[in-house]
């Protein structure tokens, strides 16, 4: 009995191809998540379903034949209600096998609940194939587009992505004019640059709004780099200067770059 149960849960689980296919999901999905929801109604659906497998399983090694077969209605109930949610699913759904699931559960037929239970999760399986990955990006991470922000320079309301670039270019003429040996217009630059590195903090509030997560990205250990880096470009001294913007980009701009620029980009292929 043990080795039926591990191997019919290794079926089910959320397992991937080497090859990640980010298809569009159908534009009923939509519905089910923010701005149009916030229940996460299909998220909870499909939660349900994973719980109420490991409740087949779990009872049958026990010879609780009465809870898996409890268990099985609820998967049947939110397999089923799949197609009734997002339409264009319904064709792929097994129905056949899955009150056949639930028949076999019934008759405490091992056989053909593994049989039935292998078809049921083949289904699902290769749907978040060519779907979750994307609906989680579509759904679950915030769009940047929708941010508008006020440039700390010269008080002008900025797209997210316009208020980066001048960000990225104050930096690349802080060290151009700097290694030019313009000093004055590196400093100014410098200013520039910390203005708009602090008022980034503008695009953050919203999710990282504890106060560990803003000590973490916003917190002493920048400001200290970038008064740091102030003084280095007063003091013309480019090994101090390189060793602050080392800890700045390292530290600060890169991970936040990390965890979720490749998303955000992704994003817009979709055009989300």
């Amino acid at each position: 009995m043990r080795r039926i149960f591990i191997t019919v849960l290794s079926v089910v689980s959320l397992s991937f191809a080497a090859e990640v296919i980010l298809r569009e999901p159908p534009k009923s999905l939509s519905k089910y998540y923010p701005p149009s929801s916030n229940k996460m109604e299909f998220l909870s659906s499909m939660y349900a379903m994973s719980t109420a497998f490991t409740g087949i399983f779990t009872n049958i090694q026990e010879n609780d034949w009465k809870n898996a077969e409890k268990w099985a209605n609820v998967l049947r109930e939110n397999y089923l209600n799949i197609g009734k949610m997002v339409p264009e699913f319904d064709k792929n759904l097994k129905k056949n096998e899955i009150n056949a699931l639930v028949e076999a559960v019934k008759s405490k037929d091992v056989e053909k609940v593994k049989f039935n239970a292998e078809a049921v999760g083949k289904s699902c399986s290769q749907c978040h194939q060519t779907y979750q990955v994307s609906t989680k990006i579509l759904y679950h991470y915030p769009s940047f587009e929708i941010i508008n922000m006020e440039d700390p320079v010269n008080r002008s309301n900025l797209e997210f992505h316009d208020y980066m670039k001048k960000t990225a270019d104050s930096l690349k003429k802080m060290k151009v004019f700097l290694e030019d040996g313009k000093f004055e217009k590196a400093q100014k630059e410098g200013n520039d640059f910390v203005k708009r590195v602090k008022g980034i903090s503008q695009s953050c509030n919203e999710c990282h709004n504890n106060k560990l997560s803003v000590e973490i990205y916003q917190g002493k250990e920048l400001e200290e780099n970038l008064n740091l880096l102030t003084k280095a470009l007063q003091s013309k001294n480019k090994q101090e200067f390189y060793k602050a913007l080392s800890w700045i980009s390292t530290n600060n701009c890169s991970k936040c770059h990390n965890t979720h620029q490749t998303i955000a980009e992704i994003k817009e292929k979709f055009g989300k």
